[in-house]
């Protein structure tokens, strides 16, 4: 999926690699001060803020309009993360890996096993 406004962002201009560094976490400091500069930020603000509705979406990481990935959950609010753990919980009732979710989901498997774990202490303090 490419988008006009996608050419003249200056994201196409450097290495792709500071915006989507290893792990979900680790966007760097670097990529975040030239989105901050971005001609087109506002309409990478808004195809982020689009895309990350869907649980599904391959870019649910890395900096996109001048914000990381926890930037854009915080500020999108918490709905986005309860919606995000409950298909968590789902998938895992109907017998999917960790590995599975988090690849079909766009998360890390940390990810995974954090929410599991927070729902399992959950079930264990309600019996």
């Amino acid at each position: 999926m490419k988008y006009a406004w996608m050419d003249e962002a200056l994201c196409a201009q450097v290495d792709p690699g500071l915006f989507f560094s290893e792990g979900h976490r680790n966007t760097s400091r670097k990529a975040l001060r030239i989105c901050g500069t971005c001609p087109v930020q506002p309409e990478c603000a808004a195809f982020a803020a689009a895309v990350e509705g869907d649980l599904t979406a391959k870019y649910r990481h890395g900096a996109w309009g001048g914000k990381s990935v926890q930037q854009r959950a915080l500020e999108g609010g918490a709905s986005r993360v309860d919606d995000r753990d409950e298909q968590i919980i789902r998938m895992t009732d109907r017998g999917l890996t960790p590995a599975t979710i988090a690849a079909q989901l766009g998360i890390s498997d940390r990810t995974v096993g954090r929410v599991r774990k927070a729902y399992q202490q959950q079930q264990e303090a309600a019996a």
